[in-house]
């Protein structure tokens, strides 16, 4: 069997990048032991977080750190969001830009030795099949990211014949009590998965889920499909255990992994798309240096992307982490 260790980044639709991604690392069951151990290495030699259980890999929190020149927590509404903050500070005080350059091809390298393939879905939250989405962009950005990612893995999982189990952050509490109590097939309806604020992203994480598994479960006969693929048996998750294992990320250093991969990929994507000239030079030192350690991953498909063009299709890329940077030009 093999573990899927998922997340998502570009969600914050008040941010300006257009790009949404929910992705995750494929780890058969017989390497997560050793490739967690020697994750926690790599994490405490290039960013001096000794004990990385007292503190979560938060790739957005530790990136705005390093490369926002004057980074203030206060900023920040809440309470423990600050608090967070402030002590992540104090932990990368000594860390600097190329320690971060250096951990992500060192990061990158070490998955490409391990076979660990890295599978994500990626959209355009501004095109057409999004912004003419019977709902509305959000849940159909969200929804559409998450029905790629779901069809990479059950295309790989049926190269291997093998079943795969989903590990997610656990974000249920978020869910409104009086929605969280309702009967699953009422839980996820078209007018639970949307609120005032936007989408309900967990709901409709949950209804993709579970469309894709329809052809077993039925829970949602009768609804109409919210991301629909060209091709309607194409879109069923054959290999997938339909049963999420819901996990505090803090605890998991490989749902950390996965969330600082599709954050660092989303980076390369949001680069390389850019028609403005990028004003941080950091920034810029890290898109052109990533992959540069790399030797050993020529020929191996390492990432598999997804993306949806405007009749619908949803179109596949393979290829090495070695082209890392490039297959990012392929998300226009």
């Amino acid at each position: 069997m093999y573990l899927v260790y998922t997340d998502e980044t570009g969600t914050n639709f008040s941010e300006k990048s257009p790009y949404l991604l929910y992705g995750g690392l494929v780890v058969h069951e017989s390497k997560v032991n050793i490739l967690e151990s020697q994750l926690e290495q790599i994490i405490a030699r290039f960013l001096k977080l000794d004990d990385i259980r007292k503190v979560e890999l938060h790739t957005s929190e530790i990136f705005n750190i390093l490369f926002r020149d004057n980074y203030e927590c206060k900023n920040k509404r809440k309470k423990n969001q600050k608090e967070y903050c402030e002590e992540l500070k104090e932990l990368l005080k000594n860390v600097s830009v190329n320690d971060f350059i250096s951990f992500t091809n060192e990061l990158i390298q070490f998955l490409t030795k391990m076979n660990i393939p890295l599978m994500v879905g990626v959209v355009n939250k501004n095109d057409e099949i999004h912004t003419n989405h019977r709902i509305n962009r959000e849940v159909s950005s969200i929804a559409y990211s998450f029905k790629m990612f779901l069809n990479l893995v059950d295309r790989f999982m049926a190269s291997k014949n093998e079943k795969a189990l989903l590990v997610a952050d656990d974000f249920r509490n978020q869910i409104p009590k009086n929605i969280a109590s309702l009967p699953l097939y009422k839980r996820i309806d078209d007018k639970n998965i949307q609120s005032s604020n936007g989408a309900r992203k967990e709901l409709v994480l949950l209804r993709v889920f579970y469309e894709s598994m329809n052809w077993k479960n039925n829970l949602t006969e009768g609804y109409k499909n919210i991301a629909p693929l060209k091709y309607e048996f194409e879109g069923k998750s054959l290999f997938i255990i339909d049963n999420i294992n819901y996990t505090n990320s803090k605890d998991s250093i490989l749902n950390q992994v996965a969330d600082f991969m599709l954050f660092i990929l989303r980076k390369v994507i949001e680069v390389n798309n850019s028609n403005k000239k990028i004003g941080n030079v950091d920034l810029i030192n890290l898109v052109e240096k990533i992959d540069s350690s790399l030797l050993l991953s020529m020929d191996n498909d390492d990432i598999q992307l997804g993306k949806i063009d405007d009749n619908d299709i949803i179109l596949l890329r393979s290829t090495s982490l070695q082209n890392f940077k490039e297959v990012c030009k392929w998300i226009r």
